[in-house]
C-alpha cells in the first residue's frame, strides 16, 4: 500500500508510539517526523474542529517533507455527564494536570456519583504526495472507579471498553488494540486509501 513508512506529525511521543503500533497491526510501517528533521513547534490548534486541527498538523509537516506521506491526528474525550466540557479542547482543558495520574484522578473525581459513559474520538488526516485521506474512529466505554493496569498510557488505566470488565491498561495488547479509537481510525483510513476514497480539502 505504501512503499515508504508513514511520517507521524506529532510531538507527543506516546501518541506517536501508539499510532506506530496501530499501523503495524495492519502491516503498515510508520515513524516520527523527528527521525527525519529536528523537532518543530506546531501552529496553534483551533477549538472547534477535529479535522481542521489534524489537517493543520499534517500540512505543516508535509510542507517540510513534501515527498513523504504524512499522518496527523486530533483526538478528544466526550463525557456523557459533561457533554460540552472537553471534546476538541480536551488536552487544553487538562493542561493544569501534568502527569497521567493527575489527569486520571481529576477525571475520576469529576464523574464520581455521575453517569460514567465516555467516548474518545480520533480524526486522522493522511497527506500523500498525491491525495489527502480522512479516517475516523471512536472508543466507547465507561470510567473505572480507580486506576488499574500497567499496559498503556494516558487514560488507559481508567477506561473500560464497552462489553469488558477490565481497563484498557489491564488488557493484553492483542486484545486492547481493537478497542482503541486510533486503531479504529487507522482501519477506516486504510480502507479509504485502498478504495482511493480521498478528500478534497
Amino acid at each position: 500500500m505504501f512503499n515508504r513508512p508513514l511520517i507521524i506529525a506529532s510531538n507527543n511521543l506516546d501518541k506517536t508510539a501508539e499510532l506506530v503500533a496501530c499501523l503495524q497491526e495492519f502491516q503498515v510501517a510508520a515513524r516520527s517526523y523527528q527521525d527525519l528533521i529536528s523537532r518543530v513547534t506546531f501552529p496553534n490548534e483551533g477549538t472547534t474542529d477535529y479535522v481542521a486541527n489534524a489537517l493543520t498538523k499534517t500540512r505543516f509537516i508535509s510542507g517540510k517533507l513534501p515527498q513523504e506521506s504524512v499522518l496527523g491526528d486530533d483526538s478528544g474525550m466526550i463525557i456523557s455527564a459533561f457533554p460540552n466540557k472537553f471534546g476538541v479542547q480536551t488536552s487544553r482543558q487538562l493542561v493544569d494536570y501534568p502527569t497521567d495520574t493527575d489527569k486520571n484522578q481529576y477525571l475520576l473525581q469529576l464523574v464520581a456519583g455521575k453517569l460514567r459513559d465516555v467516548e474518545l474520538r480520533t480524526d486522522l488526516i493522511l497527506q500523500t504526495p498525491h491525495h489527502i485521506y480522512h479516517g475516523f474512529g471512536v472508543f466507547e466505554g465507561t470510567f473505572s472507579l480507580e486506576e488499574r493496569g500497567q499496559n498503556g498510557y494516558g487514560f488507559d488505566r481508567i477506561l473500560i471498553p464497552k462489553g469488558e470488565t477490565h481497563t484498557l491498561a489491564e488488557l493484553e495488547s492483542s486484545k486492547k488494540f481493537p478497542y482503541l479509537h486510533r486503531t479504529k481510525a487507522v482501519k477506516n483510513l486504510l480502507k479509504k486509501v485502498a478504495n482511493n476514497d480521498y478528500e478534497n480539502y
